[in-house]
């Protein structure tokens, strides 16, 4: 059945994942997700615990990197997860559909959140000068990365590459808020 409701939540996003529309996807009887589900938000949560593992995965096949490179590849997951499955993306973020509260759901989040911004305090020499709260970078990079998640997922922002750096727009702006190191960059054309 949970197989059933991703393919359900691929196809027409959040909204399309009922109990009825996975028991009809899956062959059986309205009232066989209940004894799995006690309803459907009990079924979103377990799908969006779910999602934050695969997330976490692909964070990890980026590579064992540390530091401020591990802060970047947690970004670029999140935004190329967000791109690749809009409806599991939009779902993580609907508290209206999610349990926030519930256990399994918040070790992945925290999981996710908090290794992000130990890799970020680990690569941030802002940070470690005493310069910027981890907190506040932390929050200001997800949101970074969420918001052009969203606004390239919709259509609103299209892929382009930075005009000075010539980088691909997502690592253009992870460079303004983090800081590039100086090999890095690309001198002007």
């Amino acid at each position: 059945m949970i197989e059933q409701a991703f393919l359900l939540l691929d196809r027409e996003g959040p909204d399309g994942v009922t109990i009825r529309a996975v028991a009809r996807a899956a062959g059986v009887s309205h009232a066989a997700p209940a004894n799995h589900f006690a309803d459907r938000r009990q079924l979103l949560t377990e799908m969006a615990s779910r999602i934050f593992r695969q997330y976490l995965d692909m964070v990890a096949t980026r590579g064992s990197v540390s530091g401020e490179n591990r802060a970047r590849a947690y970004l670029a997951a999140l935004t190329d997860y967000g791109l690749s499955f809009p409806g599991r993306y939009q779902l993580l973020w609907r508290k209206d559909l999610v349990d926030w509260q519930n256990p399994a759901f918040l070790d992945q989040l925290n999981r996710a959140y908090d290794d992000f911004l130990q890799a970020l305090a680990a690569g941030s020499r802002r940070v470690a000068a005493g310069d910027q709260d981890i907190e506040t970078l932390g929050t200001a990079a997800w949101a970074m990365a969420h918001g052009y998640a969203v606004l390239r997922s919709t259509g609103i922002f299209e892929p382009r590459s930075d005009a000075f750096t010539g980088k691909p727009r997502m690592e253009a702006m992870l460079d303004l808020l983090l800081g590039a190191d100086e090999d890095q960059r690309l001198p002007p054309e």
